[in-house]
């Protein structure tokens, strides 16, 4: 759990690990069973807006990457297994969202999407957001080719510090990225939380696709407020 939204009353939220049951998760931290949104997430920058309590069918969810609702009653959860999860808080506008930023929805700008959507749909402003990244893939783990990190080079001139290119083949801090496309955005450094634990190298508590070849189980990132 993040600090940063602990503190926030009313609001429940989880990053699970390793064997985790989500459902249980969800319903010990709001007391309660919720209805459960969640997205077919596809490395883009889609944002999906949640505006009804009841969730979808399986096969009706909609593509995208980020969800985005202030219906109260319902949990947002995205899944993960090296990405990073994102979860996103506007107190006072009542607005939570659930982003998944893998290196393509990271370089897609699937985080400012959903910043400016919560601005933009839920007139809230950016210096109120608390912004929590959950586990991921850190830079020492996460090696890329080339083609790779010269995409992270020539996106943004902030994100080449991000490139890290010690011995030898060039790794990405994914966590830094987004959390410097959220200060563009224009939320304060102090609203900016990251739990700091690499799913590659913790295989006693997290799930990595990298690690595991492709093998692994998925985490969920679940947002929801208890009332």
């Amino acid at each position: 759990m993040s600090p940063l939204l602990s503190s926030v009353p009313d609001l429940m939220h989880a990053f699970t690990v390793r064997g985790s049951d989500p459902l249980a998760v969800l319903r010990d931290g709001a007391g309660r069973p919720l209805q459960v949104h969640s997205v077919r997430q596809v490395h883009g920058s889609s944002v999906h807006e949640v505006t009804r309590p009841t969730p979808p069918r399986e096969h009706d969810r909609p593509e995208g990457d980020a969800l985005i609702t202030r219906v109260r009653g319902i949990a947002l959860r995205i899944s993960v297994a090296d990405c990073v999860p994102i979860l996103i808080c506007h107190e006072r506008a009542g607005a939570i969202a659930a982003v998944h930023a893998g290196w393509r929805g990271t370089l897609a700008g699937v985080l400012p999407a959903a910043i400016r959507a919560l601005l933009d749909r839920f007139d809230a402003d950016a210096a109120a957001l608390r912004v929590a990244l959950g586990p991921a893939i850190g830079p020492c783990c996460f090696e890329v080719g080339e083609e790779v990190a010269d995409a992270f080079r020539r996106a943004d001139p902030g994100t080449r510090s991000c490139v890290l290119e010690e011995d030898g083949r060039p790794r990405i801090d994914l966590i830094a990225v987004n959390r410097m496309q959220a200060a563009a955005a224009g939320v304060p450094e102090s609203a900016l939380h990251s739990i700091d634990l690499c799913t590659m190298c913790r295989a006693d508590l997290l799930e990595s696709h990298r690690r595991d070849r492709g093998r692994a189980g998925r985490m969920a990132a679940i947002i929801a407020w208890r009332a």
